[in-house]
């Protein structure tokens, strides 16, 4: 990656930090507590970036195992603040390996041969590919419902795709929810799901699935306090 293009990222930095509500005397400052100089963006050297409609950039993570350092550098160039969210991160490090983490070249077994970008929220979402066998489901079939489910770090959008890396793109470039989701746009679902991720983290694995699957019934979304705390209306319920 050239100077300028480095220059360019960090700039793009700058102007999404300001949007984020900060003035321009205190982005120094935030510099400063993020480590931010224009060669922190080198790894996205040859990273293929998708855009929203509001220009917002979305990292596609092509290497699982640089899932986490792209997760956490989309959020920074989006104007977040990863410093304060990598104690989640830490809590999820699960989703970086395993069944419906991320293994090295490829978004894991429960995604295996789909796509997988990150978020401005510091996050990622994946998109499964086809079936390796027509009778048989996908395994992210058994794990997702409706519009899709948070896994850890993940938000895996339902169903099987035939072009995954296309859904992600087209899902990212149009701003709206992805196939089978009732939210009202890709924002506001993530922003959702994230909170989602927070929940994983403050519970941990067993609880979390006990908290949602087992003390609450899932079947009633508009009654279901996790639900209710990410939002029901920026989930896609209508209660």
């Amino acid at each position: 990656m050239s100077s300028t293009e480095l220059d360019e990222l960090y700039q793009e930095w700058v102007r999404w930090t300001l949007a984020s509500g900060l003035t321009p005397d205190q982005v120094p400052d935030r510099a400063r507590e993020e480590g931010v100089t224009a060669e922190t963006f080198r790894p996205l050297a040859g990273r293929t970036i998708w855009r929203d409609p509001d220009g917002r950039p979305y990292v596609r993570v092509d290497d699982a195992r640089k899932a986490r350092e792209l997760a956490r550098l989309t959020e920074l160039l989006n104007g977040g603040r990863p410093s304060v969210t990598d104690a989640r991160r830490d809590r999820n490090r699960w989703s970086y390996s395993g069944l419906f983490g991320l293994n090295a070249g490829d978004a894991g077994t429960a995604v295996k041969r789909g796509a997988l970008v990150a978020t401005p929220e510091g996050t990622m979402m994946a998109v499964a590919g086809p079936k390796a066998v027509r009778a048989v489901p996908n395994p992210v079939d058994w794990f997702t419902a409706r519009g899709g489910t948070t896994w850890g770090e993940i938000y895996v959008v339902n169903g099987s795709h035939p072009d995954p890396a296309g859904v992600l793109r087209t899902t990212v470039e149009s701003g709206r929810r992805p196939p089978g989701s009732g939210a009202p746009s890709l924002a506001r679902l993530l922003r959702h799901e994230r909170v989602h991720s927070e929940q994983w983290a403050r519970f941990g694995y067993t609880r979390f699935i006990w908290e949602y699957v087992i003390r609450h019934d899932p079947r009633k979304p508009c009654e279901h306090p996790l639900e209710r705390e990410a939002g029901l209306a920026d989930g896609g319920y209508r209660c």
